[in-house]
């Protein structure tokens, strides 16, 4: 099983937790983090509406999310972020 770890997040317990199993399932039906990173986007925008934006790897951002719509954890140490633009 995976490990997953909430770094930061801005939205409800729910979504938290709907996030985290949308990703356990992207990253066991994907291995490219391109792909994975394409299915949490789209199964989010599909579920909640546009636009929805996933960010995966160490890498430095600066990103405005719309209010409770904002979460960073990782997966097995790969980070993500995924968030709703304002």
């Amino acid at each position: 099983m995976p490990k997953i770890k909430v770094l930061d997040s801005e939205m409800s317990a729910e979504m938290q937790s709907e996030a985290l199993q949308v990703a356990l399932l992207a990253v066991n039906m994907y291995v490219k983090n391109m792909d994975i990173a394409d299915y949490i986007k789209k199964e989010f925008e599909r579920r909640h509406e546009s636009y929805w934006h996933c960010i995966i790897g160490n890498c430095a951002y600066s990103v405005t999310p719309k209010k409770n719509s904002y979460i960073k954890f990782s997966v097995d140490g790969e980070r993500i972020v995924l968030f709703k633009s304002a």
